[in-house]
């Protein structure tokens, strides 16, 4: 038994430049719309005056003439595939129908093979403090619940944010010995839910109680626990069915589907008005038959716990698992008038964990304790299809119908999405679950819900929620490759290369060849890694071309034959993640997954092995990271450089000849601001080598940080933020070391001019280029991660390359316009492109000065507008304003004109006056347009107020002598405060009391008697309250000290 790698040979595919096919492709694939038409014309023509059918060779010989093809067996091959029937003759119609059923058949194969694109796993925050026990929806309106086993139930909107929590109780055991197991939602009552518990017991909840839950219904007396639960339900019956610890499968068939309720309640006397009855039914009278409306039929299919229960309707079955050798999968079926199923069980080796069935598709897939997945026909005893690539046990299986895929999950919290039809594995996904000791033993923890019409993955890892949403897909966009693409190199014209060709390489182990000129597919090598993904690539010219995969391999290909010359084993140990390979002088290094650095020499790779391990590096033990990349540099009369980096953002220059360390950099590294330093990329700048002031060391890495380092001095002398709010971004530089090329995680691509950029000249540097360089163009290039970029040069043309996951290689020219996609239908011409050049940094500055320039005059014409607008106003006289003038938007509108319209079919009514429309200017309003700012009271008229001449002051102010005594002027004068208007304590008390029982009637206080007597008894207190008063005022008049009042009315009159 060979290995993976060694079992899937590379498979090679051409393409010539006339577009002819070679190879796999079958012969209709490559019709175009003028050859269908040529053929139609052909099968007319041959057909002329006799039966419409025409035999094989008039067939060949019309292919020939228009397609130009001699393949016999391709022209046979297709002739049988039309002639279904084996008459020997074929029309237009037959023809034609043939090609919609390979069209439709290659259709729903890219609809399925196609790589489902996620978005970033997001953590929910959750009440639950115990293991969520199962996931499950809502509808009417739709929402999301989640039970834990303590009997937590959360209840979510569509946008995951909570809406209500409940409490489930048991009447049987206390609320800290509750253990809950499963919960099934009964989609044809309101709101109610069914919950299954260790106590023996399962539980009907309504969840719009108005006491949160409350419980309606308790079936009682199982004879044992039950572990999952499963509701069904029809216009004419409903199914209610549970596995139990003890193997046993058991359904409850309900006849009445039209009540809120599935047992009838039975009234109880309760001194609390405000409980609700609960419904006690006993398992042995549901057996005995006592309810009339529900039928058991059970069977143990299991010898050990029913892991998971399923009723099919379209099959009629009811599906179960069970984690043992023997009636591993276990199909039930109802018997008219029996209460045992009749079943049909599967075995499979150590048992089923997980199952799932779709309708559509007619398929059980199973998740098995041996670490594979198994698709099931429900009539066939043996699997139809065996999917294997965990490493772990499989707990969670889950069918996706409307793509024709399947989502897995083991133990060790990896996904895998399978291609049914295929049987494949189209992505592998790790990292989105934390991790844990209890997982790696027990399947519980974990528990999965696949929203299909939403395309949304619900997940929990013990009591923790996270959701995870699918992209949606772009319709009309070219691929150019199946899966994801990693890495892009640019590969000169040499004596042995005769085009200038770009190299890329997937996720799928794809490497595929393109013309720089056209943008036309040249070569492709198919599984180079087996089904490893490709992560490295680099160019050893004049003819080599290396890759190294995540399987721990470094392989090198010869770019015109495209074959393997050699097995670099860089990983002796086992798979590892090889993150950059690079050639330097008679050696091959590669680093990503060790502290040390993985060298292959010149004696090994010119020996006849064809698998090489490893050798050791010269050099000691620099990093205490992992390394992440690596750059070298070897000029014709200069010193070589070879600089490797680590997780920790640690930069170490070596000797490539002696492989010892040179110098090590200044660590970035801040903890006490927990600044990310983390390099991933890293360019010599060639042309500055030569200058030791000069900053000649690029490096980028996470949270968009730029580095520019000087290699004489160890320091970094520029840092500055490309992207912001990303977390990882990407870099080239072209080789004149004037553009600087960067990209993110979003898409987002920029161009920096770093001519005189940390140079070390005075002159080259200006005050704007202090702190970031000339930023020269920013544009969105992918619609997602952008995962390499390349500066190719052809010619005296400079074109950038760019690699994203969304599968698409493109070509940009530096100012940001796109020139075409890689595998377009339409082939462009490099040479007849215009490519504007790179421009100075000078320029760039002068023309971002003049449109800065233009910007701040057009800001101060408007502000000069607005100021000669509101002088205007100012000056404006009174006369010119029109207060009926206004401007309405209203009545033009087709909501105005209908209110219009019904408006004026009613009755008019008659106003009492029309007032003109004024003016309305708010705080938060702008004045109508024609009008000048103010309010309502600039439209008053004010001409009548001219006729009253200036009013004069009355004479008892300009004289008060004549009409006021002495005595005024003197207490005036002095200031002498008048008496309190309170009684004294010697003053007789007054009968007249201003409280409350004077002041108000008395049925108005005391809020009982009727109308009429408070009334009466009002009219009464009133006279008394009359009388009193008088009195009052006349015993206060005589007894009261004597005033300035009167001599104030006697000096007045």
């Amino acid at each position: 038994m060979t290995s993976a790698s060694s079992s899937v040979l590379p498979v090679l595919r051409e393409e010539t430049s006339g577009g002819t096919v070679k190879g796999h492709i079958k012969l209709e694939d490559g019709l175009n719309i003028r050859d269908l038409l040529d053929l139609k014309d052909a099968f007319l023509d041959i057909t002329e005056g006799r039966s419409e059918k025409i035999s094989f060779i008039e067939f060949k010989e019309a292919c020939q003439t228009i397609l130009g093809t001699s393949h016999d067996e391709q022209l046979k091959e297709l002739y049988l595939q039309v002639d279904v029937a084996g008459e020997g003759h074929i029309d237009w119609d037959m023809f034609c129908s043939h090609l919609l059923r390979q069209f439709y058949e290659k259709d729903d194969k890219m609809k399925a093979t196609k790589v489902p694109q996620w978005q970033r796993h997001r953590p929910i925050g959750s009440p639950h403090k115990e293991t969520v026990q199962c996931i499950d929806i809502l509808q009417n309106p739709k929402r999301y619940i989640t039970i834990s086993k303590e009997g937590m139930i959360g209840i979510w909107d569509m946008k995951m944010k909570m809406t209500n929590m409940l409490k489930v109780e048991s009447g049987l055991v206390k609320s800290r010995n509750l253990w809950i197991t499963s919960m099934a939602v009964l989609h044809n009552l309101s709101h109610k839910i069914a919950v299954a518990s260790t106590s023996k017991e399962i539980m009907i909840y309504d969840l719009q109680s108005k006491k949160g839950t409350s419980c309606t219904c308790r079936i009682q007396g199982l004879p044992y626990a039950p572990l999952s639960l499963h509701y069904w339900s029809s216009s004419k019956e409903s199914i209610l069915c549970y596995g139990d610890v003890h193997g046993n499968v058991t359904a409850f068939l309900f006849s009445k589907t039209d009540s809120t309720n599935l047992f009838e309640p039975t009234s109880r006397q309760s001194s609390d008005k405000d409980a609700q009855d609960v419904t006690d039914v006993q398992y042995e009278k549901i057996l005995a038959g006592q309810y009339e409306h529900v039928k058991v039929v059970t069977h143990r299919g299991h010898s050990g716990w029913t892991r998971k229960v399923m009723y099919a309707p379209h099959l009629d079955l009811i599906i179960s698992c069970s984690t043992t050798s023997t009636n591993s999968l276990v199909l039930g079926m109802k018997e008219k008038n029996k209460t045992q199923m009749r079943t049909t069980a599967f075995n499979v080796p150590q048992g089923v964990n997980c199952f799932d069935y779709n309708p559509n598709m007619n398929i059980i897939a199973t998740g098995d304790v041996d670490l594979m997945v198994r698709l099931w026909n429900p009539y066939v005893k043996k699997p139809v299809g065996v999917l294997g690539g965990h490493m772990t046990s499989v707990t969670h299986v889950i069918l996706n119908g409307s793509r024709g895929q399947l989502i897995s999950l083991s133990m060790d919290k990896t996904f895998r999405i399978w291609d049914v039809q295929r049987q494949a594995c189209l992505q592998r996904l790790t990292g989105i679950l934390a991790k844990g000791p209890d997982v790696l033993y027990s399947p519980v923890p974990v528990t999965l819900l696949f929203d299909e019409p939403r395309n949304r993955l619900i997940m929990s890892s013990n009591n923790l929620l996270s959701i995870m949403d699918m992209k949606p897909e772009m319709k009309d966009r070219v691929l150019s490759h199946e899966k994801p693409i990693t890495c892009t190199k640019y590969i000169g014209r040499t004596n042995m290369i005769p085009f200038y060709q770009v190299a890329s390489a997937c996720q799928g182990s794809t490497i595929t060849l393109w013309n720089i000129d056209t943008g036309q597919k040249l070569k492709q090598i198919q599984n180079a890694h087996g089904e490893s993904e490709i992560t490295a690539m680099v160019i050893d010219l004049p003819s080599k071309l290396l890759t190294g995969s995540s399987d721990g391999t470094v392989k090198i290909w010869d770019i015109n034959t495209t074959a393997c010359h050699r097995v670099l084993q860089a990983g002796s140990e086992g798979p590892v993640d090889i993150l950059q390979v690079l050639c330097i002088k008679r050696r091959v290094i590669a680093v990503g997954w060790s502290h040390d650095i993985c060298v292959f020499r010149d004696k090994q790779l010119m020996s006849s092995d064809f698998n090489i391990m490893p050798d050791e590096w010269s050099g000691r033990r620099e990093h205490t990271e992992d390394i992440m990349c690596a750059v070298y540099h070897a000029p014709g009369n200069q010193t070589s450089y070879l600089a490797t980096a680590s997780a920790d953002g640690e930069i170490v220059l070596w000797n490539p000849n002696s492989e010892n360390k040179i110098m090590k950099l200044e660590s970035r590294s801040n903890k006490t601001q927990k600044t990310q330093c983390t390099v991933e990329i890293m360019l010599l700048l060639e042309t500055r080598l030569e200058n030791p002031k000069s900053a000649a060391l690029v490096t980028c890495g996470q949270n968009g940080w730029v580095r520019f380092w000087n290699i004489t001095t160890g320091k970094c002398e520029k840092e500055f933020v490309a992207h912001v709010n990303v977390d990882s971004i990407t870099m080239a530089v072209d080789p004149d070391n004037q553009l600087l090329v960067t990209a993110d995680t979003l898409g987002e691509m920029k161009t920096w001019l770093i001519n005189g950029y940390c140079e070390g000249d005075s002159e080259c540097t200006t005050p704007q280029q202090t702190d970031k360089p000339v930023l020269y163009r920013t544009w969105s290039g992918h619609a997602e991660c952008i995962t390499d970029v390349e500066v190719c040069v052809r010619g005296e043309r400079v074109v950038i390359v760019t690699a994203s996951s969304d599968c698409a290689l493109k070509l940009w020219a530096p100012d940001g316009m796109c020139i075409g996609t890689f595998a377009q239908e339409e082939h462009w011409k490099l040479d007849s492109i215009e490519i504007a050049p790179i421009p100075s940094v000078e320029s760039v500055l002068s023309e971002q000065t003049k449109e800065e320039s233009m910007l701040t005059e057009e800001i101060d014409d408007e502000i000069e507008e607005e100021v000669v607008h509101i002088e205007e106003f100012t000056e404006g006289t009174v006369a010119e304003f029109d207060p009926s003038y206004s401007y309405e938007t209203w009545n033009s509108t087709i909501l105005g004109k209908s209110y219009a319209d019904q408006r004026s079919k009613k009755r008019p009514r008659k106003q009492p006056h029309h007032y003109p429309r004024l003016p309305q200017v708010g705080a938060d309003q702008r004045p109508i347009s024609g009008t000048q700012m103010g309010g309502p009271s600039q439209v008053l008229k004010v001409s009548d107020l001219d006729s009253i001449g200036v009013p004069t002051r009355p004479d008892f102010m300009t004289n008060p002598h004549k009409y006021f005594s002495d005595g005024f002027t003197e207490i005036q004068n002095k200031g002498i405060k008048l008496p309190a208007l309170t009684s004294s304590s010697t003053e007789p008390k007054s009968s007249l009391k201003f409280d409350e029982k004077n002041l108000f009637p008395k049925h108005m206080l005391e809020g009982k008697d009727t109308a009429v007597r408070g009334r009466k008894k009002g009219a009464g207190n009133a006279t008394s309250n009359a009388k009193a008063g008088s009195s009052t005022r006349a015993s206060s008049s005589s007894n009261k000290t004597p005033t300035i009042l009167p001599r104030l009315r006697a000096a007045a009159f």
